[in-house]
């Protein structure tokens, strides 16, 4: 394949990606390309890179890599944008289904809004770490709830690091402050593979509106207010739906050699 691609910089409620195309063959990118490229200063900037690739059954596949190079089983919010960046490219209509690592996806179009189908693996958990009553669950990868009376003025940096490094999560975890407010939640999310605290999470927001759902009787669907936007997960059909808007930002030309660095 030729170093030099074109590339999409996307945005769904805060979280941005890089995305490229390559749809008939596999893309060679290292884990430093990857870093490289989401640098926000030296690189183009962005929580994941994303490659956009045919798939034998379902629409298209999605490659997703963390910002730390590492890959990712499943991105709720780049899911969303890759759907939006697959109509772009005329591989798909106003709906379909996509491959990710954790399975088959079902997606739809709605205007200015994109909903992707998430794939909850097993069911909430109790959980009393760090604190009692928190919940556990697997939307894809998996999340930490923690509800808490005011998201803004919790340590989430210093939770986040912690709580992805515990024993308790052998895996790793991404962890979720949620706040329940009148009509809504409001939720600050710590990204594992990004390694800090993102604007939004999409499958956090999933793992949230479930544990929301489940101790405090929320009904669907459920808002969810991130830094970066709003988000709404609803159940239906026996289908978790995540739903939120996803723009084009910019497109640009890059030279791949000129991101492997040392």
């Amino acid at each position: 394949m030729n170093n030099s691609i074109d590339f999409y910089k996307y945005v769904g409620a805060g979280n941005d990606f890089v995305i490229f195309e390559c749809w008939d063959e596999d893309m060679q990118i290292s884990e430093q390309q990857i870093v490289n490229i989401c640098d926000r200063r030296f690189g183009i900037g962005a929580d994941g890179v994303m490659i956009l690739q045919s798939h034998p059954t379902a629409d298209f596949k999605m490659n997703y890599y963390n910002a730390d190079g590492s890959r990712g089983e499943m991105c709720g919010n780049g899911a969303r944008c890759l759907v939006r960046f697959a109509e772009l490219k005329s591989r798909v209509t106003c709906s379909g289904t996509f491959s990710a690592d954790d399975g088959i996806h079902h997606f739809s179009i709605l205007e200015d809004l994109v909903a992707v189908e998430i794939i909850v693996n097993g069911e909430l958990r109790p959980w009393d770490i760090p604190r009692a009553g928190c919940g556990f669950i697997d939307t894809g990868v998996p999340h930490l709830v923690i509800p808490v009376l005011d998201a803004a003025l919790e340590n989430l940096v210093h939770l986040g690091k912690e709580m992805n490094a515990h024993p308790a999560h052998p895996q790793g975890t991404n962890t979720n402050l949620v706040e329940k407010l009148a009509e809504s939640l409001k939720v600050r999310t710590w990204e594992r593979g990004v390694n800090m605290e993102t604007l939004a999470c999409g499958t956090g927001a999933a793992a949230t509106a479930i544990f929301a759902n489940e101790k405090w009787m929320l009904e669907w669907p459920i808002k969810l207010l991130f830094p970066g936007g709003e988000l709404e997960v609803d159940h239906r059909g026996n289908q978790y739906w995540l739903t939120g808007p996803a723009q084009l930002v910019f497109k640009g030309h890059l030279s791949l050699s000129k991101f492997q660095g040392n």
